[in-house]
């Protein structure tokens, strides 16, 4: 069997590792962070650090075969944007086959545009060129400040988006995150949403066809209103992937994809919020034993068979426990959440945990030393 290497050794990297390791598949994990918890995983053959993109491309170098490369997070798929043709000399990635398709999607000044043209509704997004462009734009408080791309801004300023109550405030964030060297937009606030964020997660094979889809909604999120996922509910959202999935053949997208979508309480429709062309933190939800998104990948671009696949999650949760007790303990405070409501999930037989498995404790240990780095 063909190499796999997971670059990237964190949630949804080690669920990668996990799902093809059980299969028999060969995998290689590397991370530029030693406290990458995956690393620790004993279904690695092999595993190692980098420092640059020569020591990816050497490490891709000396396969004897040509593995099959997935980056985990956006700043992996950032190095394969800076290396797209050296990558693609030397191994298979879950990607399309033209980078500018990954682009039009990472950047989300650019993702109404391409709604609007696939018949997926947008909120109200300007590029925060300068203050002028803020000011001018005739967008509706309240507005959200994010950043244009990457997950770079979230590990800055411990939150993935600001609030701003009017124009003032929205041009007080820009500049801040202009003067950290960020590009970012400017968005209206869907209020109210936060309860009904929805996710598609596809793998799209080479031909061009989905080959496995898995759909849900975000229960509870760290920081709160506008994070990661601390607990996701797999379950059938037949409109969500049909929106998802008319969005990514418009643009002609193949490879592990992630559409967000936000019901807004005002008229019920469904709005795109981002686009994630990697897995989401909570991918392990969909590499199960019966149902697996890995090895669907793998097989494709390995030019192997397709086997025969279970049916996609429905009522499984997903849970992050270190990050949800902090969560669930700040909506305590505030009489959001029920003990019996953050009970619900943790009670259910099905349920999939963010880092402890039975046959692969020691990534859990290790996971104890990035936690601390991120407190």
């Amino acid at each position: 069997m063909r190499p796999a290497v997971v670059f990237g050794q964190l949630h949804a990297g080690l669920a990668l590792t996990r799902a093809l390791g059980r299969e028999g598949v060969p995998v290689h994990g590397i991370a530029v962070d030693e406290r990458e918890f995956g690393l620790r995983s004993r279904y690695l053959t092999g595993k190692g650090l980098v420092r640059s993109d020569e020591d990816v491309l050497e490490l891709l170098r000396r396969f004897p075969e040509r593995p099959v490369l997935f980056p985990e997070r956006d700043e992996n798929v950032a190095f394969v944007l800076r290396n797209w043709d050296a990558v693609h000399e030397l191994a298979d990635v879950p990607l399309p086959d033209d980078p500018e398709i990954v682009v039009r999607l990472r950047r989300k000044e650019r993702l109404p545009v391409e709604g609007a043209a696939a018949g997926v509704a947008a909120p109200a997004t300007v590029l925060a060129r300068d203050e002028e462009t803020i000011r001018s734009a005739g967008l509706q408080p309240p507005l959200l400040v994010k950043p244009a791309e990457g997950q770079e801004f979230a590990l800055a300023f411990g939150e993935k988006a600001v609030v701003a109550l009017d124009a003032d405030a929205a041009v007080a964030a820009w500049r801040r995150a202009h003067e950290h060297g960020f590009d970012t937009i400017v968005q209206e606030l869907i209020p109210e949403s936060h309860d009904f964020v929805f996710s598609l997660l596809t793998y799209i094979g080479r031909e061009g066809e989905p080959l496995a889809s898995v759909t849900g909604r975000k229960v509870r999120q760290g920081p709160l209103r506008f994070g990661t996922s601390a607990v996701f509910e797999a379950r059938r959202e037949p409109e969500v992937e049909e929106q998802g999935l008319r969005l990514l053949r418009h643009v002609g997208y193949k490879g592990f994809a992630h559409v967000e979508l936000v019901r807004d309480p005002r008229d019920a429709e469904l709005k795109l919020v981002e686009v994630n062309t990697r897995l989401p933190v909570w991918a392990g939800v969909a590499m199960g034993r019966e149902f697996n998104l890995a090895r669907i990948a793998y097989d494709d671009l390995a030019g192997r068979p397709a086997r025969a696949n279970g049916a996609p999650p429905d009522g499984v949760s997903w849970i992050y426990m270190a990050k949800d007790v902090w969560v669930s303990a700040q909506m305590a405070r505030r009489r959001e959440l029920r003990p019996r409501e953050f009970l619900s999930h943790y009670l259910r037989r099905n349920k999939v945990r963010a880092v402890f498995a039975a046959d692969d404790p020691l990534p859990a240990l290790a996971s104890l030393g990035y936690l601390r780095s991120r407190i």
